[in-house]
């Protein structure tokens, strides 16, 4: 009876260590492999040996649940997050724990508590030979697929990256990942921010001898299927569905997130590298056209990010927000007073690049008055709200370019889209999603006397090219045939914002539920 009762137990046991290992590798946002579960279970094994390794247990535990509301949205550490990290301000940063899905939360406390209990009933090593045996497993499974990488890629440097980047066991991940994520951010970021000293190279072949407008609206977190104007049932674009101009139905923002996307769509870049100095606002500067940068984004200093450090080629700059805690409600109509004055400023010609909050997280939080929409829940029917009070500037916007009396073009893009959560009832940053990239593009003005919409596929990566012959300049660096308002179909690959150029059409699908 004792022996069948113990037998049980060692079951039991044996079934809590598997659940608790496999509910880990989720928790650290990680996909469930058989190797990856049974290192884990090996390891809490036998770190159960020990006061030492119960102590270690239960910090992994620990920081396994802190971060499941953090996985549950986003995966295991990356760039996305970390970008995310580093350049959000003290507001935003307290809006995304006002915004933390209290079920996620729920689910770390009760992981935290399932994985507690499951110490005092994992299995036991009855010898010492035992336990050395099982490390010894760990060792070679661990390092099985990372040697083997190796080997195959025939590598003769970057050995620790290749296999701390292939190596299964994730909590061990979970610390490279955070490292290597942090590496690239550093490494790109002081890319970027060397290149602040270089002048710009452009070399003009003709320029536009007429006063115009121009003004640039970089919207936020906007995919282009909870558009009216692109088809999406409730009447949110009122403006942009009616207006004259050219819309384009397959335009690919650059990358899945801010970080990624806004400077390319600004800069000569060839997807992964781009060249600071030699962007729209240089070139308009060249031209004699006067540049403003007026933002609704936060700014915690003059270069503390590539953003910013290309905000500030501008000749006047901007910012609402300076990172403070109570800039968090800063709406987008705070801009328009700046967007009158600096078209009513003199007869100059002038490109004003206009960088909205948009429908960034939390998307009732955008919101300046009532919700008139019920969609999918009250955070999608503030998305959808948010969307419409974006129309709703644009058409400001464009009703102050009418009074100021010069011929003028407003352009509205969004710097990405966004993918579901929660069963469809939120959105969230999703660089696996083809809707993360499928965004706006609209262009009107005085120039359009009807609406036409282009079928035809453009990437933001050449989206200079579009601005540039907008304004009329030319300059060498862009001679190089490619004509955005052309007939050809532009490759349909994005920067999934860890530097890697990928295919649309590899990403999953993630439409309106």
């Amino acid at each position: 009876m004792n022996r069948i009762s113990v037998n049980r137990l060692n079951i039991f046991g044996f079934f809590v260590l598997i659940l608790t290992s496999i509910l880990t590798v989720l928790s650290f946002g990680y996909e469930l492999k058989a190797d990856s579960i049974i290192l884990v279970a090996i390891s809490f094994v036998l770190l159960n040996q020990t006061m030492v390794g119960r102590i270690t247990y239960r910090s992994m535990v620990f920081t396994a649940a802190c971060y499941i509301p953090i996985s549950w949205n986003y995966g295991h550490p990356n760039l996305t997050i970390m970008s995310a990290l580093l350049e959000t301000n003290p507001s935003e940063s307290f809006e995304y724990f006002k915004d933390l899905n209290i079920v996620s939360v729920l689910v770390g406390i009760l992981f935290l508590m399932f994985a507690l209990f499951a110490e005092r009933v994992f299995p036991k090593f009855k010898s010492s030979r035992l336990a050395f045996i099982f490390f010894i497993v760990f060792i070679l499974l661990a390092c099985s697929k990372p040697v083997r990488t190796i080997i195959k890629k025939d590598l003769t440097t970057d050995y620790a990256a290749t296999f701390f980047s292939n190596f299964r066991y994730s909590p061990v991940s979970f610390i490279y990942d955070w490292y290597d994520s942090y590496n690239k951010y550093y490494i790109y970021s002081n890319e970027i921010m060397e290149q602040r000293n270089n002048k710009p190279t452009w070399t003009l072949l003709n320029t536009s001898s007429e006063k115009k407008n121009y003004i640039l609206v970089v919207g936020e977190s906007v995919r282009k299927d909870y558009m009216n104007a692109y088809g999406f049932p409730l009447e949110n674009t009122p403006f942009m569905s009616s207006a004259n101009g050219i819309q384009w139905e397959h335009f690919l923002s650059p990358g899945p997130n801010t970080f990624t996307s806004v400077i390319r769509f600004l800069t000569l870049n060839d997807g992964k590298n781009v060249q600071l100095n030699n962007n729209i606002i240089t070139l308009a500067n060249m031209a004699g056209i006067e540049t403003y940068w007026l933002s609704n984004q936060g700014k915690m200093g003059v270069f503390d990010t590539g953003i910013s450090a290309l905000a500030h080629y501008s000749d006047k700059t901007i910012f609402t927000k300076t990172g403070s805690f109570n800039d968090s409600n800063v709406y987008d109509s705070a801009l328009l007073p700046h967007v009158k004055e600096a078209l009513s400023s003199d007869a100059n010609s002038k490109l004003i690049i206009v960088h909205l909050i948009g429908s960034h997280p939390l998307f009732c939080d955008r919101v300046e008055g009532n919700v008139e929409f019920d969609f999918s829940g009250d955070k999608i029917s503030c998305y959808v709200q948010s969307i419409k009070q974006t129309d709703n500037l644009l058409s400001s916007i464009n009703d102050m370019a009418i009074d100021a009396g010069l011929p003028y073009s407003l352009i509205y893009l969004s710097d990405h889209g966004l993918g579901h959560r929660d069963n469809g009832r939120n959105l969230r940053h999703a660089p696996s999603t083809k809707e993360s990239y499928e965004v706006p593009l609209f262009i009107t003005g005085s120039d359009y006397t009807e609406k036409t919409v282009i079928e035809n596929h453009r990437s933001g990566f050449h989206f200079i090219y579009a601005l540039s012959g907008i304004m009329g300049i030319e300059a060498k660096e862009l001679n190089t045939g490619y004509d955005f308002f052309g007939s050809q179909n532009d490759p349909q690959k994005v920067n999934n914002g860890e530097g890697l150029m990928v295919d649309l059409q590899s990403l999953a699908d993630d439409p309106i539920k």
